[in-house]
């Protein structure tokens, strides 16, 4: 889906329930794929549970991210990202 798509629903969201009810939405989100994942390390879930629920808490964290900024969120995405990158090549080097 395009980024101005995804904004246009993100805003809705956040229009319809409320900021504060989102901000608890992601804390929820992310209890659910922190189960998943213990339940994964202990053979009690599949990698889709987990997909799903990492899914689950990108959605929210954009909407937290058009809070803010969506544009200043994604350049710090992209910041950390060149960084780790070079990080990886650093490591390669050695």
């Amino acid at each position: 889906m395009e980024k101005e798509k995804k904004l246009e629903i993100y805003k809705t969201a956040l229009s319809k329930y409320g900021e504060e009810a989102q901000l608890n939405m992601l804390y929820e989100e992310m209890g659910e794929l922190l189960t998943a994942i213990a339940r994964l390390k202990r053979g009690r879930a599949n990698h889709f549970d987990v997909m799903t629920e990492l899914a689950d808490v990108s959605i929210m964290v954009e909407q937290m991210a058009t809070l803010m900024s969506f544009d200043d969120f994604e350049t710090e995405k992209d910041r950390k990202l060149n960084r780790l990158k070079e990080k990886l090549n650093g490591d390669n080097n050695k």
